[in-house]
């Protein structure tokens, strides 16, 4: 049986939705945190006081965060292309926008009009990788030991979740020995 496996990844909007309803929560934390809402609220009996108040070192490293998440929203994540060989060597190739220059060649300029693949490289499945029947979180190094790791959710982000499961489960039975 070959597991031979080409799928394009791209961003989850699930997860993309996830995160900032984590920025926005952490930033609308930050108000309670502060221990603000003790001098406007009108005590009353059964009313906690300060019972959760970090005081403003707290809320400022809430907001912080909550501004952290929602700046990581900008940073647009580009598509890559996972392709798994029929004995199970995998590569993993990112794709630039139309008109950029490859990372690892700078003095190429790209002039194409599609996508275009930078330096596949031939990787391996780390031990660390988490094959979830709905989601793949594929931890990967390459040969000087540099690691990757690569989101895969079931839906519209691959339409080849499937097999690519499938493929992964039989690399890591192979290399059940590391």
């Amino acid at each position: 049986m070959s597991i031979a496996v080409a799928a394009v990844i791209r961003t989850p909007v699930c997860l993309r939705l996830l995160q900032v309803l984590l920025g926005l929560c952490a930033v609308l934390a930050a108000w309670p945190l502060s221990g603000m809402w003790r001098a406007a609220a009108v005590p009353g009996p059964g009313q906690l006081v300060g019972g959760y108040a970090l005081g403003w070192s707290g809320a400022l490293l809430s907001a912080a965060g909550g501004v952290f998440v929602l700046v990581l929203l900008l940073w647009r994540r580009k598509p890559q292309a996972l392709d798994i060989s029929p004995v199970g060597q995998l590569r993993l190739a990112v794709y630039l926008e139309h008109g950029a220059a490859p990372e690892i060649a700078a003095d190429v300029v790209v002039e194409s009009a599609g996508p275009v693949p930078v330096a596949p490289s031939g990787l391996r499945l780390l031990p660390g990788s988490t094959l979830w029947p709905s989601l793949l979180v594929l931890c990967l190094a390459d040969a000087a030991g540099r690691r990757t790791d690569v989101l895969v959710q079931r839906g519209n982000c691959c339409s080849a979740f499937r097999p690519l499961a499938v493929a992964c489960r039989a690399i890591a039975a192979r290399s059940g020995g590391e």
